[in-house]
């Protein structure tokens, strides 16, 4: 049973999912910090480099970085309608993008001439991908390609051309707003909307409960958004107050959920861990076998600890939001058919991810190198801080 927990404060906005009591995604958007990403701004184009490539002032505390077309036409100066792609992360600024998209639940709108349809990896059926891929098709509007999400598959035309239909207009009425805004004017979504964006992602047919704390009119705002999404979604949506708010995400065991995915080391069931370093350029991940020996057949000890790491990995990547390189130093195993079940395993978890990560594949001694694409900061990176002490070393003098 799939639940969604929001959880409203004066700090921010903390989202969970929950499959049975297992919290398997985690989205905190503290209000200091809180997540640009699929913002549509008019902003300023302050600098065009040599090379394509430009600065935008989009109101953040720096310039936006941007990919400009080749003879792209424009100057210094002018206003520009972007999308917001990518949040700042440490020392590098938001990246955004002329190509306007707008998500809904069931799939993605956005700005292509040549009516591009492509569909979700997770619809595997191929009747159903070609289906959909044919209808969608013959719905867009003239110059709007889409990406269909999981949510669409087995919906009828109907369904489909409302969300289209919707997202249409939402995207006319941005287009008209913009010719008369002064940048830097942000025109989507709305503020009091600031994470419906994100119950696009989550509210789905097989959601069984939807709990919501905080104050009457965050929750109105809360259950308007879930309901435009999703009609059905209203019966499943219930109110926690007074008493009962401040401890939804204790009584549950999401805090302590969230507090296991900082820590550095992660027990397996058979015995072995994992451990999690995070650095500017990648994220390592190492497998032991720790007392997890065997007694019997080391080699097949070996290959059982990296698939009990395998599920782990993934899952933690998923829950930390780790992206970039990513690097994960599996034991060491000599059978070719070991290391082929691995890779097929490790994958097939990947897979349940919302956001894209691929394997580049397996080297020498055991070591996997997978990328998976930069959206927002790590778990790490929104609610804790650099020790001042030791400036993140993790060591200080005697």
């Amino acid at each position: 049973m799939k639940r969604i927990f929001i959880e409203y404060s004066d700090n921010g906005i903390r989202t969970a999912l929950l499959e049975g009591s297992k919290l398997q995604e985690i989205y905190i958007d503290p209000l200091q910090k809180n997540s640009w990403v699929g913002r549509i701004i008019v902003g300023r184009l302050q600098t065009i480099l040599p090379g394509q490539f430009a600065f935008v002032d989009i109101g953040g505390r720096k310039n936006a970085f941007m990919n400009l077309s080749h003879g792209h036409g424009l100057k210094a100066g002018q206003p520009i309608l972007v999308q917001v792609q990518k949040d700042a992360v440490k020392a590098k600024g938001m990246y955004v993008s002329q190509t306007i998209s707008l998500k809904g639940r069931l799939l993605v709108l956005h700005e292509n001439l040549r009516a591009e349809v492509g569909v979700s990896r997770k619809i595997t059926d191929e009747k159903e991908n070609t289906r959909l891929r044919k209808m969608v098709r013959k719905l867009l509007p003239k110059g709007f390609g889409a990406i269909v999400r999981t949510n669409a598959e087995g919906q009828d035309k109907e369904i489909i051309w409302a969300e289209i239909k919707n997202l249409h207009e939402i995207y006319l009425q941005i287009k008209e707003r913009a010719q008369y805004a002064l940048p830097p004017t942000r025109l989507y979504p709305v503020e009091e909307n600031q994470i419906f964006s994100l119950f696009t992602d989550l509210i789905a047919d097989d959601i069984a409960e939807i709990h919501i704390s905080g104050t009457m009119e965050a929750f109105d705002g809360a259950k308007n958004a879930i309901k435009a999404l999703l009609l059905s979604a209203e019966n499943k949506i219930s109110y926690y107050e007074g008493e009962n708010a401040p401890t939804m995400f204790a009584h549950y065991g999401i805090n302590r959920q969230i507090s296991a995915a900082l820590e550095k080391t992660i027990k397996l069931p058979c015995g072995g861990f994992i451990t999690i370093e995070e650095t500017e350029a990648c994220v390592v991940i190492d497998v032991n076998t720790g007392s997890n020996v065997g007694k019997i057949n080391y080699q097949n000890t070996v290959f059982e600890t990296n698939k009990e790491a395998a599920v782990t990995i993934a899952e933690q990547i998923r829950l930390r939001n780790l992206s970039g390189i990513i690097l994960i130093d599996f034991i060491d195993m000599d059978d070719e058919g070991n290391k082929n079940a691995l890779l097929l395993a490790l994958n097939a978890e990947l897979k349940k991810d919302r956001i894209r990560a691929e394997i580049i594949g397996m080297m020498g001694l055991g070591m996997v190198q997978l990328t998976r694409r930069k959206m927002r900061p790590t778990l790490s990176g929104l609610i804790e801080s650099t020790c001042p002490t030791c400036g993140g070393k993790g060591k200080i003098f005697t």
